[in-house]
């Protein structure tokens, strides 16, 4: 029986293949995925207290920094959860 994870995975694998991909070797560090999980949370908060502290009729690019924010941070969220320790050493661009 296939697990919710499991599930997730396939949904991303367009996102985590490329992460995953390669025979090189590379460097993983069990804190690498414990710190990968913070920054992307203090992403997601950035983009949360941007988003709530835009002036109401603002100029619509001030949502970009939201936006590029907060995908950041959804991103490094999948990958920690989702991702091999393969992918998480390549997003620290570890070898």
């Amino acid at each position: 029986m296939a697990t919710l994870k499991d599930h997730a995975r396939r949904l991303c694998a367009p996102l985590l293949n490329p992460l995953e991909a390669g025979d090189a070797p590379y460097h993983y560090a069990p804190r690498s995925r414990a710190i990968l999980v913070i920054m992307s949370l203090l992403f997601i908060a950035l983009a949360s207290a941007l988003g709530l502290l835009l002036p109401a009729g603002s100029d619509p690019f001030f949502i970009l920094p939201v936006a590029v924010f907060g995908l950041l941070g959804a991103l490094g969220l999948l990958v920690a959860w989702l991702g091999s320790e393969r992918a998480v050493a390549r997003l620290w661009n570890s070898r």
